[in-house]
């Protein structure tokens, strides 16, 4: 009796143990204390106007006004009703805590999965899953509240899984496995890493061509790579309206099109600007922390933080080198260190001498492959190269993050080589010297770090700049300078040295613990646990480093992250519609404004473009000039001259400026209102013009009109204005505004909302108008004369159409699961119980 349920009793405890970890790692949970993370706090704040709004109307609004004027809510809060792999991602989570919990359970739970379908014992799969899971950098992410891409990451290996298992076993049941992983990692919304998996299976597809031709059975990888072309359409349909209205989204925001880039410079100009892509580059020695984590210093946190660096500093300079960060390296700043693990380095070039099956060079090519991505800008000629041609790679930035794919491949071929050596042990005895190399090359090198420190420069070159330019302003102090640089090299070289010889330890014990088991010193039965215990201590203790029970705080306190305050107070006593909120503090990275009001700053990782263009021209400045009056000691009254001659904030109807929460805030009498009409039209030739020349006309009376709109406006006849025009709106939600407005004459009218052609319609007394794009950035309408009531209504096709097609493709891949499961119980009723 017990026999036929060992197998089910063993996945029950396997999976209790998962959930065991994961809990206990963030064992805070179970007092009550919650994890504050940046990004979880953003979407908090973007998303309030849009959870507000399906509270009061039970309806769900594509569109937010809460964040830079208005844009798209599809990457702020989208709706999955209709697709059926967000359910299946639910379910998978087993109700644990989602920002947590459930994501270290998944990293583990999906690399299990995958070692099993590659046939590893039980023992294996649990190391792997571990060693995967406990990587730094999923955790590092799950702190900064990158909480989409770490479920992304999770799923990654499931989807190797059915792509393996089509080509290796069974193309149909590999085709269901692809089908379902790839659709749920694809419903978690995070493209980028979709992308780099997509580039680590284009890598296996080329060496399993190769070897297809090689040995003749090019007609069968034919059939099964149809098929699986077949299952990630499946696994895309029910995804349509997300992936649908991210493309038509992207093509208008700073990934896509760039209309002034492309007036300057002559040339097609599409996606990211590269310097802004490549910012967060690796460092070519970076890549060592993949072996050692603090070759770089670790994180951006102060030396302070770690007294016992500074016990030898000189009293002088204490305070100075407290307050210098750890990390010396060369991205703007990092939260730490993509640290695989000094046991999983060993085993992964260990296999590289031992391991001869054929996964070997595809994970060895996939592993390169992302070391040479992730270097960006450090590795110019090739990164540029797949920037400019390769498709869809300009739209992505943070380029180190393309590590996600050695996080898979490193410990996949690192378990494939322990296995080996696992069962086949004389090896180790039968190639020493291999073996020998491959612990020189991991543990030697940890030790060579430990001896001589002395070969890198503990400062990156602004850093070096900075104090060698203060040093040359201050020759007085020459001495003191030389000596700072010194000691900030002391501190940092001891961070090295520590992890060196940590990491040459676990090496030493791991390496020589195989030693001894092929010596048939003792047996597998403690070889393994021996093994997962020190893979267990060795990145636990690293990754607690960077995400630890001090992070944690009381329930309400995270919830208290968004307290109102005076000034928003004073500010939403004003029942006026549709005026806007111009926060000058950080505002662009900022979203405690989008929470309490509609606001012309918010932090999003792909703005309209229209928008950034507008921030680089005119807004940035806008709070430099404001923020320098104030320092230089000028008065509110000052402050409000100054917005005349801002006219950004004032068509964007910025009635109140926040100088600061405890200040009141300033009203701004310049801003044009909800909408008004203008006197005069000018058409420009060019969008620079367009852009430029907002600070030339008066902002009140005239419009500009970019010249494609020429003919449309040739339709219309404009006359003069009276003192009777009118025109204010009735009612201003999200996703629906309207306006009343009784003119004498028909007349131009330009709206304080923002322009976006892909879904927007505009209707006066029921029939739809053509909106024009005035002003770089606003939306316009000619309004007739009499009495009118104009509607602005968001229906994008491409969400209706989206939702309509994934729920057809999630009855499809329902219908599929289940015709799949049937048949196998049918299957089994016949006595045919084997694979499909």
């Amino acid at each position: 009796m017990f026999k036929k349920y060992k197998p089910l009793a063993i996945w029950a405890g396997i999976i209790l143990l998962f959930i065991g970890l994961s809990v206990i790692y963030f064992n805070p949970i179970l007092k009550g204390y919650n994890l504050p993370q940046m990004d979880n706090t953003h979407s908090i704040g973007m998303s309030k106007e849009l959870v507000d709004f399906e509270k009061e109307t039970g309806k769900k609004s594509q569109w937010t006004q809460s964040m830079f004027g208005g844009m798209p809510a599809y990457q702020i809060r989208g709706d999955s009703s209709a697709n059926i792999f967000s359910y299946i991602n639910k379910y998978s989570r087993l109700g644990l805590p989602y920002h947590t919990v459930a994501i270290v359970f998944l990293y583990m739970l999906g690399f299990f999965l995958f070692m099993r379908t590659m046939k590893f014992n039980y023992w294996l799969s649990v190391i792997g899953a571990v060693a995967f899971a406990f990587g730094s950098y999923n955790f590092i992410i799950i702190i900064a509240g990158h909480i989409t891409k770490a479920y992304a990451i999770a799923l990654m290996a499931p989807v190797l899984a059915g792509v393996l298992y089509a080509y290796n076993k069974n193309r149909w049941v590999g085709a269901v496995i692809t089908t379902v992983a790839l659709g749920a990692q694809i419903a978690y919304n995070h493209i980028q890493i979709t992308y780099y998996l997509a580039l680590l299976i284009l890598v296996m597809l080329i060496f399993k061509t190769y070897k297809s031709f090689v040995s003749k059975t090019i007609d069968s990888f034919i059939k099964t790579s149809l098929l699986l072309l077949a299952a990630a359409f499946l696994a895309i349909v029910p995804n349509m309206t997300n992936l649908w209205t991210t493309n038509e989204y992207s093509k208008e925001s700073i990934r896509g099109k760039q209309d002034l880039v492309e007036e300057s410079t002559q040339k097609k100009a599409k996606g990211l600007d590269p310097e802004y892509a490549f910012a967060w580059s690796y460092g070519k020695w970076e890549t060592l922390t993949l072996l050692i984590p603090n070759v770089m210093g670790g994180a951006s946190e102060a030396i302070g933080n770690k007294p016992e660096l500074l016990e030898n500093t000189n009293s002088q300079l204490k305070s100075v080198v407290a307050e210098q960060s750890q990390y010396w390296g060369g991205k703007p700043f990092t939260s730490g260190p993509n640290y695989a693990g000094a046991i999983i380095c060993f085993l992964f070039v260990a296999a590289l001498f031992f391991y001869k099956g054929e996964e070997k060079w595809w994970l060895l090519a996939g592993t390169i492959l992302s070391v040479l991505l992730a270097w960006g800008k450090n590795l110019e000629w090739f990164n540029m190269f797949m920037f400019n041609y390769f498709p869809l790679y300009n739209k992505f930035r943070t380029v180190e993050m393309a590590l996600v794919i050695a996080s898979v491949t490193i410990p996949i071929l690192a378990l494939l080589g322990l296995r080996e050596l696992i069962e086949k042990p004389e090896v180790i005895r039968e190639k020493s010297t291999q073996f020998l190399i491959a612990f020189g090359l991991t543990g030697g090198v940890a030790m060579v770090l430990y001896l001589f420190p002395q070969m890198f420069s503990f400062m990156n070159e602004m850093e070096l700049e900075a104090i060698l330019s203060q040093k040359a302003n201050n020759p007085q102090q020459a001495a003191l300078f030389d000596l700072l640089i010194e000691e900030l090299k002391a501190s940092r070289m001891a961070l090295l040295k520590a992890d060196a010889l940590r990491s040459f330890v676990f090496i030493t014990l791991a390496s020589g613990s195989l030693w001894f088991f092929s010596k048939e010193k003792f047996g597998a039965k403690y070889l393994l646990p021996g093994l997962l215990f020190l893979i267990v201590v060795d990145l636990w203790a690293v990754d607690k480093r960077y995400l630890n029970n001090d992070h944690f705080i009381p329930a309400h306190q995270v919830r208290n992250q968004f307290v109102m305050a005076d000034v928003d107070r004073e500010i939403k006593k004003d029942g006026e519609l549709g005026y806007r909120v111009f926060n000058i503090q950080n505002p662009f990275n900022e979203v405690r404004t989008s929470y309490f009001h509609r606001s012309l700053g918010g932090y999003h990782g792909a703005k309209l473009q229209r928008y950034q263009d507008i921030i680089n021209q005119y807004l940035s400045n806008d709070v430099a000039v404001i923020m320098q009056t104030l320092q230089t000691g000028g008065d509110i009254e000052t402050v409000e001259n100054y917005l005349a001659q801002m006219p950004a904030i004032n068509m964007l109807n910025a009635k109140y400026i926040i100088l600061h929460p405890n200040m009141a805030p300033v009203e701004n009498r310049f801003a044009n209102g909800a909408a008004w009409f203008v006197n005069s039209i000018e058409f420009v030739d060019t969008h620079k013009d367009e852009i430029d020349k907002l600070q030339e006309i008066d902002i009140a009376n005239d419009a500009l009109i970019h010249k494609e709109y020429a003919e449309i406006m040739q339709e219309y006849t404009f006359g003069s204005g009276s003192e009777n025009d009118t025109i204010y709106p009735t009612e201003y939600s999200p996703n629906k505004i309207v306006y009343k407005s009784s003119l004498d004459n028909s007349r131009l009218a330009l709206f304080s909302e923002i322009y976006y052609p892909k879904g927007w319609k505009a209707y006066i007394n029921g029939e739809e108008q053509p909106i024009i794009k005035a002003n770089y950035l606003l939306r316009s309408l000619a309004i007739p004369a009499g009495e009118s009531e104009i509607m602005f209504v968001f229906k994008p096709k491409s969400f209706k159409i989206g939702q309509t097609v994934s729920a057809i493709g999630s009855v499809i891949v329902l219908m599929l699961i289940l015709g799949v499961v049937f048949r196998k119980k049918i299957m089994e009723l016949l006595g045919k119980s084997k694979d499909l």
